[in-house]
């Protein structure tokens, strides 16, 4: 199942959306968690600095109160056994001298400095809980950061309506033309002010359709051209024919020269029909066309192998002129009388649709490639011209069957 088609602006407003919400949301969290980082790294350097200027320098701790230094909540210990015994449980007397993070319950968390002297591991911790921002904190932080965010999204979303509308008027709008019956050679206005590559893609379907214009009105005056000039030497040699046969010298000769003189008009004729606009208001009989194409065709057909026949509504009308319902229909009869040696061809007639059905050599056989040619071919393209429906394929046992639906 193909993918159901979205606007422009649709795509656009999405992927914005997508692309803003990623960004947001990995903002937040490396901020947050550089922020935690960060305070680590204060409340380590103090600790460390702390602990090289008063056990690196063996400067005195302040004597006002045991164990504190001076200006800060840091508690100094010159042995392991002269720790807290909370604290000692969290700190292993092995470790050598640097910086750690012990954390002793939910309202502790330390940072101690480890520096031996002679030996001795003297120690210098800092609960740093108190200073480290609290959930409601990060949660505030987290706020302000969304509400920025918002604001964000909003000035992104009212220049995302200006680019949107500056790219998809200009494609409406072509999309209309091309689907009116002016090609799109109507492309953006300059009041749309569209971006370049619309321009260039709006002038390259003009130049397009302008060529194939060219090209269309090129083939229907070949079609006029050539079907005009056919039209009298045809008209000299059927009136000739038709001398010979008032003059009573008629002969198998005669009538496959009348036939194949009238195959070439009606060729004539649907190649002219081609060049020109369908008529909505033309009909004709399909009874009588089908009987003209088997009396233009019958010298093709053997009379002793194979039985003719049509049946069904002799009132049934195609929507098409009397001379395009000869040529799709004398093409189809022409090539069943060709390709069946025996058995029956028949045609049927409904209200709407006509179907040839034979008995021959089959539809898609070696031997009937040439039979199917030009004149299939305009059948087809008559049949497209005209708005109708042609199939052609096997039939379910053997043979052919051909059906044209309005």
């Amino acid at each position: 199942m193909r993918p159901r088609a979205r606007s422009v602006q649709s795509l656009l407003t999405r992927n914005l959306l997508l692309s803003v919400g990623l960004c947001f949301a990995a903002t937040v969290l490396v901020a947050v968690l550089f922020g935690f980082d960060l305070e680590d790294q204060i409340f380590e350097n103090q600790a460390s600095s702390v602990a090289d200027r008063v056990i690196g320098r063996q400067e005195s701790p302040s004597p006002t109160t045991a164990n504190t230094i001076s200006g800060i909540e840091m508690q100094y210990y010159e042995r392991f056994d002269a720790l807290p015994a909370p604290l000692g449980k969290g700190i292993d007397p092995t470790w050598t001298d640097g910086e750690y993070e012990v954390t002793v319950d939910s309202d502790t968390h330390y940072h101690v400095a480890i520096r031996s002297v002679d030996g001795e591991p003297h120690y210098i911790t800092f609960n740093a809980r108190p200073y480290v921002r609290s959930t409601q904190q990060v949660l505030q932080f987290i706020a302000i950061v969304a509400v920025l965010g918002g604001v964000m999204l909003v000035i992104a979303l009212i220049f995302l309506g200006r680019l949107a509308k500056r790219v998809s008027g200009p494609l409406e709008a072509m999309a209309q033309a091309a689907s009116g019956e002016c090609p799109a050679a109507s492309g953006p206005s300059e009041t749309d002010n569209p971006p370049e590559e619309i321009v260039l893609l709006a002038a390259s379907l003009a130049a397009r359709d302008e060529r194939i214009e060219e090209l269309i009105e090129r083939e229907r005056q070949f079609n006029r051209d050539v079907s005009h000039e056919l039209r009298t030497p045809l008209s000299i040699a059927m009136g000739a024919a038709e001398l010979l046969d008032d003059a009573g010298e008629r002969t198998p000769v005669t009538d496959r020269l009348g036939s194949a003189l009238g195959n070439m008009r009606l060729l004539t004729e649907g190649i002219l029909w081609l060049g020109r606009q369908p008529d909505e208001d033309a009909t004709c009989n399909v009874w009588q066309s089908c009987e003209q194409a088997a009396k233009i065709n019958r010298h093709l057909l053997n009379d002793d192998e194979v039985a003719f026949g049509i049946v069904g509504d002799r009132g049934s009308r195609m929507p098409v002129p009397d001379a395009v319902a000869q040529v799709i229909i004398g093409n189809l009869v022409r090539n069943a009388f060709t390709f069946t040696n025996q058995g029956e061809v028949s045609v049927r007639i409904s209200e709407s649709d006509v179907c040839v059905r034979d008995t021959g050599v089959g539809f898609g056989e070696p031997s009937d490639v040439g039979g199917f040619g030009i004149g299939l071919s305009l059948a087809e393209r008559l049949c497209a011209h005209f708005g109708l429906a042609i199939s052609v394929g096997p039939d379910e046992e053997t043979g052919t069957i051909a059906r044209v639906s309005w």
